[in-house]
């Protein structure tokens, strides 16, 4: 099998465009030439990528899981790209960090800021993935650091708790439980609820607790972050069960933020590989979480 770079290209920009006119546009060529980059694809791959709809070009269900892939060694690809540019300009510092969406909003940028000031020089780089896992397999590939809710289970990395806040439910301001001083899990029965999404650990941690408390929720809204959670609260559509600070959570607007009586706690987990030395902007980096874990 011999797959071209040009064909991968023109296969991904015709599945975000949706026509050839539009990838050829973007890719700078004819409407020919992409449809016969698709063709020769098609025969090496011995399956078909797209099924016409009218002027739209979608996807079979192969291409989707094929422009997954595609899209990975893209993102590969860039990354060389960055990391070549990044040499040539003698601005070999860098730090990789990634973390699931839920601290991409306030805790990963602040740790950053703080690095910024200590090593202006240095390029500093977050990527948000979805799961715990696919952070834990970036960071023992060539990620410096990851930061998820939970202390990884291989006995590979080393760990560091940088935060570990009380859980709070996230009501509209106007609600008839804002007035109260501690919310249970009674007093949820029945309600419209907003959580964070499925592969959520935290989210599987709430869940347990209120199946085992045998207390029905309305589950119809779920969402990756707290800020996104309490937007939604802000707007009336629901309450939640979140994890984070309070002074984070007093900054939303439209909605009340009350004590939750639940044995959980929110996490939030640094952690690296014990697989290769860290690079000294990396013992930099630790030791500005290190700093704040003393800060309190």
């Amino acid at each position: 099998m011999k797959i071209t770079f040009r064909q991968v290209d023109a296969f991904r920009t015709v599945v975000s465009t949706g026509t050839v006119t539009e990838a050829a546009a973007m890719l700078g060529v004819s409407q020919p030439a992409v449809s016969r980059l698709i063709s020769d694809l098609e025969s090496e791959v011995g399956f078909q990528l797209f099924q016409r709809s009218g002027r739209v070009l979608v996807p079979t269900e192969e291409a989707r899981l094929l422009v997954c892939e595609v899209r990975q060694a893209i993102s590969g690809m860039e990354h060389i790209k960055q990391a070549a540019i990044a040499i040539g300009k003698f601005g070999h510092a860098r730090l990789t960090l990634v973390t699931t969406p839920t601290f991409s909003t306030q805790l990963a940028p602040d740790l950053i800021s703080s690095f910024a000031k200590v090593r202006p020089e240095a390029m500093a780089r977050m990527e948000i993935e979805a799961n715990d896992d696919t952070v834990e397999w970036m960071v023992s590939q060539n990620h410096d650091f990851g930061i998820t809710a939970n202390e990884p289970v291989n006995p590979s990395f080393e760990s560091l708790m940088i935060k570990n806040d009380d859980v709070y439910c996230v009501l509209p301001s106007h609600h008839e439980l804002a007035g109260k001083n501690l919310i249970h899990a009674h007093d949820l029965s029945g309600e419209v609820f907003i959580s964070y999404i499925a592969t959520s650990r935290f989210r599987f941690e709430i869940d347990r607790f209120f199946e085992a408390k045998k207390i029905e929720r309305r589950m119809l809204y779920e969402t990756r972050t707290t800020d996104a959670i309490c937007r939604l609260v802000a707007r009336g559509l629901g309450v939640a069960v979140v994890g984070s600070s309070e002074s984070y959570l007093s900054t939303m607007p439209d909605c009340v933020a009350l004590p939750f009586a639940a044995p959980l706690s929110f996490r939030a987990v640094l952690f690296w590989s014990k697989n290769r030395p860290l690079s000294a902007v990396a013992n930099t980096f630790l030791e500005i979480a290190q700093r704040s874990v003393s800060a309190g």
